[in-house]
């Protein structure tokens, strides 16, 4: 405190001596504490948060830290990868190894979000894994109820980027065919890249396009009476049914399929691969390598991973053996009709009946379906002077048809429809709608929810 003796006449100034001392030496401190971090881009807000509680406040990465730990202990181990990522672009962004939870500020975040909007899947990624971190803190440190609230929470005015589209990674028929048909070259080793890549492949590819990490981890327990039995490593944890599905070895693939099982009776490991790797990122860099090597003889522009052969059955199975997305989802083991899972006994003669299909349909014709994408496009860019013919159905009901020309793209027959449908239609409604060009023979399905 400081009385008037100690202040100048105009009352601006302080003139006591200890004080100044006192306070200089306070300052001095905050400079200290600031010139360790980078602050160049801080706002006063949140220069005056890190300093209020700095270092004694409470340590957004040291919690971070023990959150990711807590993932792997719980057998996430690869989505912990991606959390400790996000972790470390947060910190590489704020020059800082200890951010404060204090620093989590809008602004702060913001700009983090802004200095990596040029990636593709980190923009949306990363911001996502930092919020689930916060929001565990959060439930942890917080009590609303007794009016305790040691973290804040920015997110709800934080808009995280959607992450760009994937191209898709399918591979058409007929590059699959010449894939599988490479004779990998000869090698004195047992199972080399080559042969393992184009082989592990074919097996995934075979079998509804199931993940390496599966067939890595997968125990003599799972396979009987030629049906593999499995949980699907990557969504069992978030799921009620555990993602477990059952897969027939198709003939086709079993003497491959076999070729790995291992022969080590006192190992509890069904396939021999944890023999010769110790991890499975290990046994799908392998594979990978492998199946790099196989495409440079198919063709230098052709590049595929093993991820990419589950792409390319999904796509098979539907634009080329006619699966609905339901059935293709059911197939590759997604969390589609999640309660339906839970309470039904399900059976998986479906997929394996559609799988069989899709092996027929790759290796037994000589089939594309990229004939079929090209036309699909093509219709979507209709000439004025074709002659279209529009259909609208409800509950399997016909209720308008229109047929007319002068239309260049499907939007504005649907419009068209739309706005001619009778009165009395109950709303809201979904309406299905057929739409042919008369002239090229074509047809598409398309559906609409009219409010």
């Amino acid at each position: 405190m400081v009385n008037d003796k100690g202040l100048s006449r105009n009352k601006k100034d302080i003139l006591d001596p200890f004080v100044i001392q006192q306070t200089s030496k306070l300052i001095d401190q905050y400079y200290n504490t600031l010139n360790r971090i980078d602050t160049q881009d801080w706002t006063v807000k949140e220069i005056v948060d890190y300093i209020q509680k700095g270092k004694d406040g409470i340590s957004f990465s040291m919690y971070a830290r023990k959150h990711i730990e807590k993932m792997k202990a719980r057998g996430q181990e690869r989505t912990s990868r991606d959390y400790k990522w996000a972790l470390y672009s947060l910190e590489k962004f704020a020059g800082d190894n200890e951010i404060m939870f204090s620093q989590l500020t809008y602004s702060f975040l913001s700009r983090w979000i802004d200095s990596i909007s040029q990636t593709a899947r980190s923009k949306n990624k990363y911001p996502i894994n930092i919020r689930q971190i916060h929001k565990a803190a959060m439930l942890e440190y917080n009590d609303e109820e007794r009016g305790i609230l040691l973290i804040t929470n920015p997110w709800p005015k934080i808009s995280i980027p959607k992450e760009d589209t994937p191209n898709k990674r399918a591979i058409s028929p007929n590059m699959l065919r010449r894939f599988f048909a490479v004779v990998p070259d000869f090698s004195r080793f047992t199972h080399p890249l080559q042969e393992l890549g184009q082989d592990i492949a074919l097996i995934s590819f075979c079998m509804c396009g199931i993940n390496s990490i599966d067939l890595f981890y997968a125990k003599k327990s799972q396979y009987h009476n030629g049906i593999f039995h499995y949980n699907r490593r990557k969504t069992s944890k978030s799921r009620s049914d555990n993602a477990y599905f059952e897969i027939r070895v198709p003939q086709f693939i079993k003497p491959t399929f076999e070729k790995y099982l291992s022969k080590n009776i006192e190992s509890p490991w069904l396939f021999d691969f944890q023999d010769r790797l110790s991890t499975s990122d290990s046994f799908n860099a392998n594979i990978n390598a492998g199946i790099s090597q196989i495409c440079k003889k198919v063709s230098p522009d052709f590049h595929a991973s093993l991820y990419s052969f589950r792409h390319s059955w999904a796509t098979i199975a539907q634009n080329g053996c006619g699966a609905s997305l339901g059935d293709v989802d059911f197939a590759l083991n997604h969390s589609t009709f999640k309660l339906a899972r839970v309470y039904t006994k399900i059976d998986y003669s479906p997929a394996w009946e559609l799988n069989e299909k899709v092996i027929d349909y790759v290796f037994f014709s000589n089939e594309d379906i990229e004939k079929s994408e090209d036309a699909n496009t093509f219709f979507e860019r209709m000439s004025k002077y074709n002659l279209i013919r529009g259909e609208a159905f409800i509950c399997g009901n016909r209720v308008c048809v229109i047929e007319d020309s002068g239309f260049t793209n499907v939007e504005q027959v649907i419009m068209k429809l739309l706005v001619s449908l009778p009165n009395d239609i109950s709303r809201p409604s979904k309406v299905q709608i057929k739409i042919t060009n008369l002239d090229k023979k074509q047809t598409q399905l398309y559906q609409r929810l009219i409010q």
